[in-house]
């Protein structure tokens, strides 16, 4: 079985929640509150830079100092183990556009 990432206080919409860090080499680290935030400020800063996939690295989300998860090129947080096909995000970015709310 593989693990899961999903910490405490991970679920979209829960209250009290702990800060989350986006961690990027090369760049400032970026305090954050939910997932669709992580991944929001890290399509930013992407389109910003104008960097291709090859260029513009992954990031880490974490939070309490533990990994929690990988920001891919295209906005999309993955569990922090190696990908592997059949794997879903725990956050879609593309499934939350079209005035649906990101929490």
């Amino acid at each position: 079985m593989r693990p899961n990432a999903k910490g405490p206080n991970m679920e979209p919409g829960q209250q009290n929640r702990l800060p989350l860090i986006v961690r990027q080499a090369g760049y400032p680290d970026i305090m954050v509150e939910t997932l669709a935030e992580a991944s929001r400020h890290y399509c930013e800063r992407r389109d910003q830079t104008g960097l291709g996939a090859s260029a513009f690295p992954e990031a880490e989300l974490i939070r309490e100092g533990i990994v929690v998860g990988r920001i891919s090129y295209n906005g999309r947080i993955w569990n922090p183990i190696p990908w592997r096909p059949g794997d879903r995000p725990i956050y879609d970015n593309a499934t939350c556009r079209g005035g649906e709310p990101e929490s």
